[in-house]
């Protein structure tokens, strides 16, 4: 087994939105997680290695099946729960009594070998699991407060790094009461108001690869590709609508990596893709 890590920094170039569950009066907060900060708890917003997984996962799965010539049709249940799997990374399901413990390891085989989303971010299917080979980790903004976290001196506290946005939603309401049996419009606004991450902010942010060493190139070389098509899509967390999420995004490859192990995969194996998709489809 091998494991190669992948540091990298990600900089706001709009303010960026990822909510977490909490408010303080009608103030949305960021997404918080706790760190020990010279003995005492904080509470740090932070980008969810989760919200950065889910991005990669869905860029690699749709350049994957478009590589594949591969077209879901979602008017049919089958494909439905296919792209659930795909992109979303599926969810364990109730099976027979008398199969509970039959895992096809044939079929979880190829899966991993020919599905390189799957293989990558992982997926459960049926009563299932594919471990994915890739580790993401938390988004951490470069700051005071986890220097020693980071091992990056920063002379800004987080708190510096937080600014709010606000957004105005209008509805127009028909409402009865005039004389005469007329209908008056009725203007009703409301204010939302949330944190932000401003512009400029520095996120330290990390990859991870874990796999055996005949099996990693390949890893390395998909990753760098799902890597590539989110740079060309630089965009995190919510409102990505409205201008907000834009990132510059940048990561420190082993050498010689690029994305031709992934391509060139695809174009060899493209009928066992194929084939390998339509078998998931019928075991879902």
């Amino acid at each position: 087994m091998r494991v190669v890590r992948i540091p990298g920094r990600l900089t706001a170039l709009s303010p960026i939105y990822h909510g977490g569950n909490e408010k303080t009066g009608s103030v949305v907060l960021l997404n918080r997680l706790r760190f020990i900060v010279e003995g005492r708890p904080t509470d740090v917003p932070v980008i969810s290695g989760n919200q950065i997984r889910g991005r990669l996962r869905r860029l690699l799965t749709r350049d994957f099946l478009q590589l594949a010539g591969y077209e879901l049709d979602l008017t049919q249940k089958r494909h439905q729960k296919l792209y659930h799997t795909l992109f979303a990374g599926g969810v364990l399901t109730e099976v027979e009594e008398g199969e509970s413990g039959v895992v096809d390891l044939d079929l979880k085989s190829r899966l991993a070998k020919y599905i390189i989303p799957l293989r990558l971010f992982g997926a459960s299917y049926g009563n299932q699991m594919i471990e994915g080979r890739v580790l993401v980790g938390f988004a951490l903004p470069i700051c005071r407060e986890l220097q020693e976290f980071l091992g990056i001196q920063s002379g800004v506290s987080f708190y510096q790094l937080i600014t709010r946005a606000f957004q105005t939603r209008r509805d127009e309401l028909r409402v009865g009461g005039k004389e005469g049996g007329e209908e008056e419009d009725e203007t009703v606004q409301m204010i939302v108001e949330y944190e932000v991450f401003a512009p400029g902010t520095q996120f330290f942010h990390e990859l991870v690869v874990e796999d055996t060493e005949e099996g990693l190139d390949l890893d390395l070389s998909a990753l760098y590709r799902a890597v590539g098509l989110w740079q060309a899509a630089p965009y995190i967390g919510g409102k990505s609508s409205a201008g907000f999420g834009r990132l510059r995004i940048e990561y420190s490859w082993p050498d010689g990596v690029s994305d031709q192990a992934y391509l060139e995969h695809i174009e060899k194996y493209r009928d066992e893709i194929r084939k390998a998709l339509d078998e998931l489809a019928e075991a879902l």
